[in-house]
């Protein structure tokens, strides 16, 4: 570590280093504090200097697979703590003013994910791209992230306990824009960029009127709010009940001084359940509980009542592939019938969806099923909905794995979004070209530079740019896909 840097900002003065990329780095800072299952509060400015040399606590939750650890470049050993609401700084350099903000969000299903992942580590993109500035707060997850605790909480002392991982990216962000002109970044240029549940998170935030103040733009990658990406507030108050009796605690005391073990012990076991309620759903997605995620979320999309300027939508054509790898073509089907069940998809539907793409195999269309389903066309109505109100771009990710072959996977973009863990055999210039795209959207508002195809703004059954061996529009790419299943979604009510 050399070439220490001191910022002083409005919360204090914070020292950093510049590393081996030359890319100055701060680490660890602290933007907000909570109790468990409490919202987030803003710290007060601090005297004296704040190290911000080494990565901070991640939030609580299980230790990784080895497995897919050392697939994914995790580290095996990250330290974690139920006091982990810090946030990473990347810059170029420190003096000059109004760089774009990525403010990063990263995925793991409201389960698992921290701020300093391998695969997310941004110093490649920045070191590419000086006038781009990438912020990356962590944000609590699991039950410590959303947990129903309604029924030992007569009062509601602890009412926005369902949405605290929401809570946590608002006061992230305010954070952000109280703060991050000293390292020199522009607090009116910040597009909040998210994989999977960090997608899922960011397309809450566009509607929530605490949030909306601090950023301009989004990039939205592979989950969304729509269908089971929101829980049902009956859903979330049997999911809280059961917490409470497998953790065998019966009054808020009990829970409160409940351990970690205790705690990660509990909700391994929730996963041996089926939730229903109003409608099946994830066990820690966001919850529409009034305060923080209303039951119209949606409709404000489509009606326009939202501020932000302009939205990239996309994803990796095999989302879910690796569900189903290791299984024949007939296993595959069951399975996604079985999956689906909440949408009652039939033998029918799997032969008439099969005929209705015939450039895939059989199984990858079944497989395409459960993607479209599961997650691919939650997004497809997002775009639907805001496109006659801004600028929406929409992609698909098509690269093959380059070793493997199998369609690209859920994630897959970000390796190259990162320039991390880029698999062997990939295009020499599809990371460059990626990293180009991403900071032109985030500088303004527009993915176009001179190495791609013209990419035109979204409409309804319009073109998407297909990433892959070569970039291309894919004209009328959800039109089939869209008419077949838009019956199934409850999102049909609200669209014109």
């Amino acid at each position: 570590m050399s070439n220490i840097a001191t910022v002083t900002t409005p919360c204090g003065t914070i020292e950093g280093f510049q590393g081996e990329e030359g890319v100055y780095t701060f680490l660890n800072i602290p933007f907000a504090k909570a109790g468990r299952w409490q919202a987030p509060k803003a710290i007060p400015p601090f005297s004296g200097v704040l190290e911000a040399k080494a990565y901070g606590p991640a939030p609580i939750q299980a230790e990784p697979d080895p497995f897919f650890a050392k697939r994914n470049g995790d580290f095996l050993d990250v330290p974690t703590s139920e006091d982990c609401l810090n946030l990473n700084i990347w810059a170029a350099d420190l003096k000059t003013p109004k760089k774009a903000v990525l403010f990063w969000v990263y995925g793991g299903s409201y389960i698992m994910g921290y701020n300093y992942k391998r695969l997310n580590l941004p110093e490649k993109l920045v070191k590419v791209h000086p006038d781009l500035l990438v912020v990356a707060p962590n944000y609590r997850v699991g039950v410590l992230g959303s947990l129903n605790l309604s029924s030992v909480d007569p009062d509601g002392a602890y009412r926005f306990s369902n949405n605290l991982a929401l809570l946590d990216l608002i006061a992230a962000l305010r954070w952000t824009n109280q703060n991050i002109e000293a390292f020199g970044g522009d607090p009116e240029n910040v597009t909040m960029y998210g994989h999977s549940a960090g997608s899922n998170a960011i397309s809450h935030l566009l509607v929530i009127p605490e949030a909306e103040e601090f950023f301009q733009k989004a990039i939205i990658q592979s989950s969304y709010m729509t269908d089971l990406g929101t829980v049902a507030m009956d859903t979330s108050e049997e999911i809280g009940r059961k917490f409470l009796e497998l953790a065998g605690v019966s009054s808020l005391e009990e829970a409160l001084a409940l351990s970690a073990e205790q705690i990660l012990e509990a909700q391994k076991k929730l996963f041996g359940f089926r939730y229903g309620g109003s409608k099946a759903s994830k066990l820690f997605s966001p919850v529409q509980d009034e305060l923080t995620v209303s039951s119209e979320a949606f409709r404000r999309l489509t009606e326009g009542d939202f501020k932000a300027k302009a939205l990239m939508i996309g994803g990796s054509e095999g989302e879910y592939d690796q569900m189903f790898l290791k299984m024949n073509t007939e296993e595959t089907k069951a399975s996604v019938i079985q999956r689906n069940s909440d949408k009652v998809v039939t033998e029918a539907d799997m032969e008439a969806f099969r005929l209705l793409h015939p450039e895939m195999t059989e199984k990858e269309a079944y497989m395409s099923v459960h993607n479209d389903l599961g997650l691919r066309l939650g997004g497809e109505w997002i775009g639907r909905a805001c496109c006659s109100h801004i600028p929406v771009y929409e992609f698909t990710f098509r690269l093959r794995d380059p070793k493997e072959g199998w369609r690209a996977l859920h994630g897959a973009p970000c390796n190259y979004v990162f320039g991390n863990l880029i698999p062997e055999g990939a295009p020499e210039q599809l990371s460059f070209q990626m990293m180009d795209v991403w900071a032109a959207f985030a500088k303004s508002g527009d993915p176009n530079t001179p190495a791609i195809p013209e990419w035109p703004k979204y409409e309804p059954d319009g073109a998407v740019m297909a990433i892959g061996e070569q970039w291309e529009l894919d004209r009328g790419y959800w039109k089939k896909d869209f008419a077949f299943w838009k019956d199934r979604f409850a999102e049909k009510k609200w669209m014109p």
